[in-house]
């Protein structure tokens, strides 16, 4: 009983050679190879080499890593804004995710939106909500705040008791 629970757990190692896949097509990018908590692979790429890999994935037949499921920021505040790309070969099912970091700064990563057309609301919102700029995004218009807003609302540094009464919270 106990070894069925061990084989199911959702933390046990989980071996489905998409680390060394990607060292073999990437053989000059170094990556930093870790596992969730599902055990799935976790590749963290310098910025410079991450929209080679991104566009990699989807292009390249032995990735195979052809549906974006999410893109999003994560603040580490120091150090910078991490932009996770969540991936999925729709074909053998394996999930992939690639992480980058944008340095405080300097906060950018190239856009995948020019060769992966489903990033373009991720990269816009992500840009909004944390402040990355992704170079060579084809509209970088915000998706929710107004243009002439200048705040980040998902940085963990944003102050929400300062634009409370500007939103018009708890005013009456």
């Amino acid at each position: 009983m106990a070894e069925e629970s061990a084989q199911s757990s959702p933390s046990a190692e989980v071996d489905d050679g998409v680390p060394e896949l990607f060292q073999r097509s990437f053989p000059d990018v170094t990556f930093q190879a870790g596992r969730n908590a599902a055990g799935q692979a976790i590749l963290s790429v310098d910025r410079k080499d991450a929209a080679r890999v991104l566009r990699g994935c989807k292009e390249d037949p032995s990735l195979g890593f052809d549906y974006l499921r999410n893109l999003c920021g994560v603040d580490l505040e120091a150090q910078g804004i991490e932009v996770v790309y969540h991936l999925l070969n729709m074909r053998t099912k394996q999930n992939v995710a690639i992480k980058t970091v944008a340095p405080a700064d300097d906060c950018w990563v190239e856009a995948i939106t020019p060769f992966w057309p489903g990033a373009n609301w991720h990269e816009r919102e992500t840009r909004e909500m944390f402040g990355v700029e992704f170079v060579g995004h084809p509209d970088p218009r915000n998706l929710l705040l107004d243009e002439d807003m200048t705040i980040h609302p998902l940085l963990k540094a944003h102050p929400l008791a300062d634009i409370e009464l500007f939103q018009g919270v708890d005013v009456f």
